[in-house]
């Protein structure tokens, strides 16, 4: 029986037909900002190895990463929209679990028209504000190539799942933050602001009664204050500049509250921000399919299809069935 469940579980995600990057680039030049002892030493490695073409793309998940990049998902010349989606997997911010969250979505999204951006962010044993600088970091880059990857720099969103939809809601509601950081170069004079963010079952809050404790604890560590938690409790931090957000999350979801994405979703409403939110009546937390389609793991349903169809509604754009 044993056998047989990691046989389906490879079936479903491993084996999902997974899509191939056409490329790899850094997110920092050089040593990145908040490195560890050794990353120095790895960064100089992953570097020479993509300029001299034996960059293999790690597979799985991505565990321990200190040297953070994006893989880059494009679709048939003929499919692209113009479209494009900066992507954020989840992992408790001990992990990013590129491969069973994001390839089959990066796959979907490719066959629908839209250009896929995957984040290898840090995060254990990095806390805030590591993780942030990347992704914002990450939306930046992808617009300052926009027109070498044939895309629209005014249609640029972001997703998040789990954990990374933490992250990926902090960049929404944060996006002007620097926390600390001092630009580098020209990149980070580029808006960091996304276009619209996708947020799968997210955790967005961290306050104690709301949160994913091990999410928070990761993150913050001893930094835990009132202060700060309330600053990335980001349901609170919302307002009218925030991005349109679209959420999907399961009302039987154990492991994070499906109050953290009606919260946000509020708080959209509140400040007249494009908001929507689909809610399953039973799923759990993590990803699965339905009908060829990415979904909530045991929903019986997909949020994907209402996804891009949203996203077409926001910029009237003709997305490839």
């Amino acid at each position: 029986m044993k056998l047989f469940v990691l046989f389906i579980f490879g079936f479903l995600f491993v084996g999902y037909s997974q899509p191939k990057a056409s490329e790899t680039f850094l997110l920092w030049p050089g040593i990145p900002p908040g490195a560890l002892e050794g990353d120095d030493a790895q960064a100089k490695k992953q570097m020479k190895s993509l300029i001299d073409g034996t960059y293999k793309i790690p597979k799985g998940n991505r565990r321990d990463t200190r040297v953070p990049a994006v893989d880059v998902y494009l679709p048939e010349k003929s499919k692209q929209n113009g479209s494009s989606i900066v992507m954020y997997c989840g992992g408790g911010y001990g992990a990013v679990c590129i491969e069973i969250e994001g390839l089959p979505m990066a796959k979907f999204l490719n066959e629908n028209g839209i250009s896929v951006f995957m984040v290898s962010y840090r995060c254990k044993p990095f806390k805030h504000p590591v993780p942030f600088w990347d992704v914002q970091r990450a939306i930046r880059l992808v617009r300052s190539r926009a027109d070498e990857f044939n895309i629209k720099a005014d249609q640029i969103g972001i997703m998040g799942f789990s954990a990374g939809g933490h992250v990926t809601s902090t960049l929404s509601v944060h996006y002007k933050e620097s926390f600390g950081r001092e630009g580098i170069d020209e990149v980070d004079k580029i808006s960091a602001r996304p276009d619209f963010s996708c947020l799968i079952y997210p955790v967005i809050s961290l306050r104690k009664d709301i949160t994913h404790h091990g999410s928070r604890r990761n993150l913050l560590g001893e930094q835990d204050t009132e202060e700060l938690v309330a600053k990335l409790s980001n349901d609170e931090q919302v307002n009218s500049e925030t991005p349109p957000a679209f959420l999907a999350h399961a009302k039987t979801d154990k492991v994070v509250k499906i109050i953290n994405s009606q919260r946000y979703h509020d708080a959209c409403v509140k400040h007249g921000v494009k908001s929507k939110l689909v809610i399953h009546e039973k799923g759990k937390h993590g990803p699965g399919f339905w009908q060829g389609k990415p979904s909530i793991k045991n929903a019986g349903e997909d949020y994907a299809q209402a996804m891009v169809d949203w996203i077409d509604s926001l910029f009237k754009t003709e997305l490839s069935k």
